[in-house]
C-alpha cells in the first residue's frame, strides 16, 4: 500500500505554503483563461520517437489509453477523448516521464508515442541537464502540465493537480499490485532532479524549447519490465466515471440523505443528489499546510483505491472536486456511488 505521511512533508509544504492556503479563501476563480495544449510538443526540443520497452509502454497505456471523447452537457462529442484515470474537469494535466537504460523519456498521451529526450538540446538551453546511470529498474514520474487546470480553476487548482497525480498514482499500483519501491512526493528540487527540468515558474526556459512548464509531481521505481495483472488492466480499461445525466435522473426518485446534501451543497452540483451513496474526505478548518498537504495527498489516494476497487466489483463511482470550505470543516473531495458500493472496502 502508498504510505504518504514520510514522504509528503519534506519535500512539499515549504512550497505549497501559500497556494494551499489561497484554496481555503471565497475568491471566485474568474473568468476562464486560454488553456494552453494538453500535451507537450517534446519533438520541439529534440526528442525523437523510440520505445523505453513493451512491458513499460503496456504499463502506460494501460493508465492513459483514450476511450470515447467526453460530451457537452447538450450531449455533443468533445475533442477530449476519455482516460481510464479520471481528471478533474477532463482537464487531463497529468504527464508521464520515465527514466531508464541512461535515458529520459516523455510519453505523449494524445499520440500514444515515447520520445527519447535530447539533452545536448537542452543543456544548450540551459537546462539542468545530468547524465542518467544505468539500472535494472526505470523511474516512473507524474507530472502536470498546469495551464489547463489553472485556466479553469486559478487559485484552486493546486488540490485539483494532487488528486489527478493521486489517482494516476493509485492506478499504478492497481495494475501493478504493489509498488515495489518507495513514493516521492514534490514538488519538490529533487525530483526536478530526477527529470532535469528547470522550475515551471521559469517560464521562458521552458518556452524557448517550445514546451509548456510542467511541475513533477510523483515518481515511484518500477520494474524495467512490470508485469500487469490482467483483471485490474482490463476493468481500468473499462472504468468510466458515469455521466451526469444518470445521477440527475436517478435524483428525482432519491431522497438525498444528509451527507448526500451536505455534498451537492458544498460542490454546488446537483447531480450528487442522485447518488446511492457518497464517501467524503475533509480536514479541519483552520489547518497548517503541513496538516493541508498531507491531508489532500492521503484523502485523495484513499479515494482513487476506493473507485477502482469498486469498479473491480461492478460498482460505479464519479469523483467530486472543487468544494468549498464550510464551517469548520473544508470537504476537498468526495466520491459519489452510483449503484450501492456492495462489500468495496
Amino acid at each position: 500500500m502508498i504510505d504518504p505521511r514520510p514522504a509528503v512533508l519534506p519535500h512539499s509544504v515549504g512550497l505549497l505554503d501559500g497556494p494551499l492556503a489561497r484554496v481555503l479563501t471565497t475568491d471566485p476563480p474568474g473568468e476562464p483563461l486560454p488553456p494552453g495544449p494538453r500535451v507537450n510538443a517534446w519533438h520541439r526540443a529534440g526528442a525523437v520517437a523510440g520505445s523505453p520497452g513493451a512491458a513499460l509502454i503496456a504499463l502506460v497505456e494501460a493508465l492513459w489509453h483514450p476511450g470515447e471523447p467526453h460530451r457537452a452537457s447538450n450531449g455533443t462529442e468533445t475533442a477530449i477523448p476519455r482516460r481510464p484515470v479520471p481528471s478533474a474537469g477532463a482537464c487531463y494535466p497529468v504527464q508521464t516521464h520515465l527514466v531508464v537504460d541512461g535515458a529520459r523519456w516523455v510519453y505523449d498521451h494524445d499520440h500514444g508515442v515515447a520520445r527519447r529526450r535530447d539533452p545536448a538540446i537542452e543543456r544548450a538551453a540551459g537546462w539542468p541537464g545530468g547524465d542518467v546511470t544505468a539500472s535494472d529498474t526505470a523511474t516512473l514520474v507524474f507530472t502536470v502540465q498546469p495551464g489547463r487546470s489553472f485556466g479553469r480553476y486559478r487559485h484552486r487548482a493546486w488540490p485539483l493537480w494532487i488528486a489527478d497525480a493521486a489517482y494516476a498514482l493509485a492506478a499504478l499500483e492497481f495494475v501493478l499490485g504493489r509498488l515495489p519501491a518507495s513514493v516521492r512526493y514534490g514538488p519538490s528540487a529533487s525530483l526536478r532532479t530526477v527529470l532535469a527540468v528547470p522550475r515551471a515558474a521559469q517560464t521562458p526556459s521552458w518556452t524557448g524549447l517550445g514546451l509548456a512548464p510542467e511541475i513533477p509531481l510523483v515518481a515511484v521505481d518500477v520494474p524495467s519490465r512490470p508485469e500487469l495483472i490482467g483483471d485490474a488492466v482490463q476493468t481500468l480499461a473499462q472504468r468510466r466515471s458515469p455521466s451526469l445525466d444518470l445521477f440527475l435522473a436517478r435524483a428525482a426518485s432519491r431522497r438525498p440523505t444528509p451527507c448526500l446534501e451536505d455534498v451537492a451543497r458544498a460542490s454546488g452540483q446537483a447531480w450528487v443528489r442522485g447518488a446511492a451513496a457518497v464517501r467524503s474526505w475533509s480536514v479541519r478548518i483552520p489547518s497548517s499546510p503541513a496538516q493541508l498537504a498531507r491531508a489532500v495527498w492521503t484523502g485523495h489516494l484513499a479515494a482513487a483505491r476506493l473507485a477502482y476497487a469498486g469498479a473491480l466489483r461492478g460498482a460505479d463511482s464519479r469523483p467530486v472536486s472543487g468544494l468549498a470550505a464550510q464551517g469548520d470543516r473544508w470537504i476537498f473531495h468526495a466520491l459519489a456511488f452510483l449503484d450501492p458500493p456492495g462489500d468495496c472496502p
